[in-house]
């Protein structure tokens, strides 16, 4: 005999109908209502379960009959009696059929995460967003180099898409801070660097949900969505891809797009509809490639290989090669003022996990004045 503790109840009608509870040395128990006694004692079956068994639970992974017909080890199941205290009394007796829940039972937390992150977002007054990387069969191990390379291109897509929606703004909005893990499908929480607006919105929620439109059940949804973000963000999108169908993972993620109205969006995204999405920017290869402009002057210029350096008027010096050496014939160094066209492609340094990006020079135009020494 055993006292426990309630820790958590996840189900409530009138009396409490599912709830999780732990005992003095720490095992955790689910609790599942199925009878009162004639005194009006509540009486429960319960089952000892480790702590990724009742994540999977808790996530929707396990049909709740099935942890009770077959529990991790034997001895695992107790009989409950709720009055003043909740008593735990080893039940070895086979299960009878009223104390069982029908098959098909798999418990809905969608609800209560999201009144989560909401509560957090309310807060914190900063946009909240939950990704989540599920692994085949529910596995509990996932390769530290996976769930990096995951985070990074999901960070790169988030930071490029910003900057195409909104030129000018501060970069550092998009920027993402973890601040909570959990277990069972390896869930990851962002606050971001920037503060809702008096509608409980953000600039982050907004390009959240143009990023959604890259994962839509339409094809042409996405492939639209593709042409107006484009460049960076299409290569991102690419390489986010990439990362989960190398590791086989499905995604889900959900994020406060209104706080002031209670609006969290969010989707689910299985292998095979990834993969779809993955033929989609392949076969739209030339979106990954955007122009970009600068004027400034140019610090080196080599006619024979064709490579250059080139200093902005404002902002950090670039530098690249050509599509034709012709462009770099005649250049004056230092003295006199470019605007320049190139084709801006970025990659991701494998080991570093840095990105960098490869300019290729198609156009250039003096502009006939002379930069001050």
């Amino acid at each position: 005999m055993r006292t426990l503790n309630i820790i958590r109840t996840l189900e409530f009608y009138d009396v409490p109908q599912i709830f999780v509870a732990i005992d003095a040395v720490g095992i955790k128990y689910l609790c599942l209502h199925y009878e009162i006694a004639d005194d009006g004692t509540l009486l429960y079956i319960a089952v000892q379960l480790s702590e990724d068994r009742l994540n999977d639970f808790i996530k929707g992974h396990i049909d709740l009959r099935l942890l009770y017909t077959s529990p991790e080890q034997e001895g695992s199941l107790y009989i409950v009696k709720y009055d003043d205290t909740i008593i735990a009394q080893p039940y070895l007796d086979e299960l009878l059929p009223s104390m069982l829940p029908g098959e098909g039972y798999y418990y809905n937390d969608s609800m209560a995460e999201d009144a989560e992150i909401l509560e957090r977002s309310v807060r914190t007054q900063s946009p909240v967003i939950r990704l989540a990387f599920e692994t085949p069969d529910n596995k509990h191990t996932l390769e530290a180099r996976c769930l990096s390379a995951a985070l990074v291109s999901f960070q790169s897509l988030v930071d490029s898409s910003f900057k195409k929606l909104y030129k000018g703004i501060d970069s550092e909005i998009s920027t993402l801070r973890v601040t909570t893990f959990t277990a069972a499908s390896f869930d990851v929480e962002f606050c971001a660097n920037e503060t809702l607006d008096l509608f409980g919105q953000s600039k982050l929620g907004t390009t959240l949900e143009e990023i959604n439109k890259l994962f839509s059940d339409d094809d042409n949804v996405v492939i639209e969505t593709l042409r107006t973000l484009k460049g960076f963000a299409a290569t991102n999108y690419r390489k986010f891809l990439n990362v989960l169908l190398s590791y086989g993972l499905a995604v889900k993620y959900k994020w406060v797009y209104s706080a002031t109205e209670a609006d969290v969006r969010k989707r689910k995204v299985a292998t095979p509809r990834l993969k779809s999405l993955y033929d989609i920017i392949n076969s739209n290869s030339e979106l990954g490639t955007e122009e970009q402009e600068f004027i400034g002057h140019f610090t080196a210029a080599s006619f024979d290989n064709g490579k250059w350096s080139f200093a902005q008027e404002i902002g950090k010096d670039v530098k690249g090669d050509c599509l034709d050496n012709n462009l770099l014939s005649g250049i004056t160094l230092v003295d006199k003022r470019y605007k320049i066209t190139c084709t801006a492609t970025q990659s991701i340094n494998e080991t570093t996990l840095k990105e960098r990006t490869k300019y290729i020079l198609i156009k250039c135009e003096g502009t006939g004045e002379t930069e001050t020494q």
